[in-house]
């Protein structure tokens, strides 16, 4: 690649990566429940019009879960030790992008019907579980907060 083609690339990068600014995107690091220990994962939050996105990465799940490749996630008001007793927002499912993986850490997406600058407002948690078919069991949970 000659000096031309690597200063083009540079300023394509900085120009695309400039489009969302930090203050957008909320990191929220995700701590196992009791059920998942040992394992990791971590979800950013990014606005998408009056909606916000999940990414979440996955560390792992229980080896015993039938649909790994499916997780359920929703908003509770509150914190992760005392949940409301019904989700404030429940989110369109957060299905692997890149399923079938053998790989130790996968990726999944989802939407909630909120807008992230409401989240980061209020006393609110994000958590995940496993599928229905899994017997929806908690599996990460993490603060909410605009950082």
């Amino acid at each position: 690649m000659n000096r031309t083609s690597w200063l083009a690339l540079v300023v394509a990068a900085g120009a695309i990566s400039s489009c969302a600014s930090r203050t957008e995107i909320v990191d929220v690091p995700l701590n196992a429940t009791p059920q998942n220990a040992e394992h990791i994962a971590r979800a950013t939050l990014s606005p998408v019009g009056n909606q916000t996105s999940i990414w979440l990465t996955v560390g792992g799940v229980p080896h015993d879960m039938a649909v790994s490749s499916r997780l359920d996630t929703a908003i509770y008001a509150g914190s992760c030790q005392q949940l409301s007793a019904q989700p404030a927002y429940r989110t369109r499912q957060a299905n692997s992008v890149d399923y079938p993986s053998l790989a130790p850490r996968t990726k999944h997406w989802a939407q909630a019907p909120v807008a992230l600058s409401e989240l980061t407002k209020g006393d609110y948690v994000l958590l995940v579980r496993s599928s229905p078919a899994d017997g929806s069991r908690p599996l990460f949970c993490g603060n909410i907060n605009a950082g």
